[in-house]
């Protein structure tokens, strides 16, 4: 006789492109051999990365309207909370997971008004200031209450530590599906002369400061793809037009097929001035792209030695991005080196190793 599996749930505010969206979908999929896997979603969207069929979505809303004050806020929250509560008892779920701040607060609510384990998963720079204050109070008052905080480095775990006094607090890093990796083509110095960079077009992200590099370093026989999408897209557009780099410079929106990209290009570049842990830096590693990154908060140096296998750089020193992107242009077997070095580093990253860990949380916290 088979054992009944146990019921877990993640919850989020929707399926849309992005690094924690496509972090659930990794685990959701890698978990499903041990759990009975749902994922709960406050508005209707098509999941935008591959789910196995075998994950229930399941969303509290088609569509929710704009908040227009605090109250307003207030009323909406609390009917998101409601809904997630009530497909919590519908769906007999025994563990809930909370990803990002608004999902967590919401998950640990509805978990113990279920009288279940809750885990949540911290996602961003803690110190981000554009967090609105009443997520930041809810923060510090809600997730003590969680079983475990789970977060993606140890400065981010140190950080938190100091901020929110939590039962327990895990690092685990983001998993690259096995799907994913063997997707992966060699690297060779033949490839076309493509600088990528991959990442949602906003202030955080900062592409312009690529854009800039890459008219500064004069590269006639290079061109840069800018791959994402976000609110600072028509302010790229117009630095673009004004450079007059129309014919090298190219922004490319709402890419599913990533891997093509990371399989095509010879660089990757890396602008953030705060990360939580930067996926799509992990994944061009992955790829064996030889890197160039700016060393934000947090995540990059987790990833990268300076030097050793590609480059950090001082998050407001774009003389020396510009220098360290001209070196990695120029040189092959620098390419080639800082290629075979970022694979190695990455191995640990893979989702038979980060998966098994966050099993074993789950069934610890299940028992």
């Amino acid at each position: 006789m088979t054992l009944k599996k146990k019921k877990i749930a993640f919850v989020i505010g929707g399926l849309t492109p992005g690094g924690a969206e496509r972090v659930i979908t990794n685990l959701s999929n890698s978990l499903l051999e041990d759990f009975d896997v749902t994922i709960i979603t406050f508005i209707e969207s098509d999941p935008f990365y591959t789910l196995h069929e075998s994950v229930k979505v399941i969303s509290c809303f088609k569509e929710l309207r704009r908040s227009t004050s605090i109250i307003d806020s207030l009323k909406l929250n609390y009917i998101i909370l409601k809904k997630v509560s009530e497909i919590t008892k519908q769906e007999k779920i025994d563990l809930l997971i909370g990803f990002i701040t608004q999902a967590n607060v919401k998950a640990v609510l509805a978990a113990k008004m279920n009288k279940i384990p809750c885990l949540i998963s911290e996602r961003n720079d803690p110190l981000k200031s554009d967090i609105p204050k009443l997520w930041v109070i809810l923060r510090k008052y809600i997730y003590p209450k969680a079983n475990c905080l789970i977060v993606q480095t140890e400065k981010v775990k140190q950080l938190y530590g100091s901020m929110i006094k939590t039962k327990e607090m895990v690092v685990l890093p983001n998993p690259i599906s096995t799907e994913f990796s063997q997707l992966r083509k060699p690297y060779t110095t033949n490839r076309e002369n493509i600088i990528l960079s991959v990442g949602t077009f906003n202030d955080d992200k900062r592409q312009e400061r690529i854009i800039q590099a890459f008219n500064e370093l004069q590269l006639d026989d290079w061109e840069l793809l800018l791959v994402g999408d976000g609110p600072n897209k028509s302010k790229l557009e117009k630095l673009i037009k004004e450079l007059k780099l129309s014919h090298k410079v190219k922004l490319i929106s709402k890419v599913k097929n990533v891997q093509d990209y990371y399989n095509k290009a010879s660089i990757f570049a890396f602008s953030s001035k705060a990360e939580g842990f930067p996926n799509v830096l992990l994944e061009a590693m992955h790829f064996g792209l030889p890197s160039i990154s700016t060393d934000c908060n947090y995540g990059p140096s987790e990833l990268i030695n300076d030097g050793e296998n590609g480059f950090l750089v001082p998050v407001d020193d774009q003389d020396i991005f510009v220098e360290k992107l001209g070196e990695l242009v120029k040189s092959d077997e620098l390419q080639m080196s800082f290629s075979n070095k970022s694979k190695e580093t990455t191995k640990n990253f893979l989702d038979t190793y980060v998966s098994s860990s966050w099993k074993n949380l789950i069934l610890r916290h299940l028992r």
